[in-house]
């Protein structure tokens, strides 16, 4: 399962490097990073990011393809960004309190196909030439790991009228997730993810979990 896979290499990570928080993401045939999964990382934050800074992120897959140098500090890649974006993006990092951020790409065939993002806020100091040499020892494993990644399922015609969040949900609802689990899973209050289910049962006219499972995966 893709949220397995993703966060089992989020807590290996985080066990040789310490960061405040952790993202895995799959990266798309347009080098977009998608399917995203958070280690300790603040859902606002993360939202915020994704609503209004991406496109400016010196550090998004389109800017970081280079396979031979797939450990990417921040102060490097912000170093090549124009002005203007520049400005725009730490804007982003002073608002959340980031001081660091370094990014992990993994290749297949050269191409570009996950990636983990390292932040450290707070009292946590900016990552050291150190921590780039472990992160790059451990890119040469996530190189290999990925190439056993499972695929994601295409979606059926009943989860492609869902919301990209609703989607989520009912994946791993599939797999048998509680509320509390999938609350966790999805760094959601128990209160959204109640939320979500009750829209899930009104699209789907489903009654039961069983029943909106068997109906969006028939």
């Amino acid at each position: 399962m893709h949220e397995d896979f993703g966060l089992h290499c989020l807590h290996a990570f985080s066990r040789v490097v310490p960061a405040s928080c952790f993202a895995f993401y799959r990266i798309d045939e347009q080098l977009r990073a998608r399917d995203f999964q958070l280690l300790h990382m603040n859902a606002r934050t993360h939202r915020d990011y994704l609503d209004h800074y991406r496109d400016f992120d010196p550090l998004q897959p389109s800017l970081c393809q280079d396979e031979r140098h797939a450990v990417v500090p921040l102060r490097e890649a912000m170093a090549r960004q124009a002005r203007d974006s520049r400005r725009i993006y730490q804007g982003f990092l002073v608002r959340h309190g980031i001081r660091d951020v370094v990014e992990v790409i993994a290749h297949d065939r050269q191409r570009p196909v996950a990636g983990i993002s390292l932040l450290r806020t707070g009292d946590l100091t900016p990552f050291a030439n150190e921590d780039l040499q472990r992160l790059d020892g451990l890119r040469s494993l996530l190189d290999l790991a990925v190439r056993q990644m499972p695929e994601q399922p295409l979606p059926t015609d009943a989860l492609l009228g869902l919301t990209p969040r609703e989607q989520a949900i009912a994946l791993l609802l599939r797999e048998g997730l509680t509320n509390k689990d999938l609350a966790r899973q999805l760094d959601l209050g128990l209160a959204t993810v109640k939320t979500h289910l009750i829209n899930l049962f009104r699209k789907t006219g489903a009654r039961s979990r069983t029943e909106l499972v068997r109906k969006l995966f028939p």
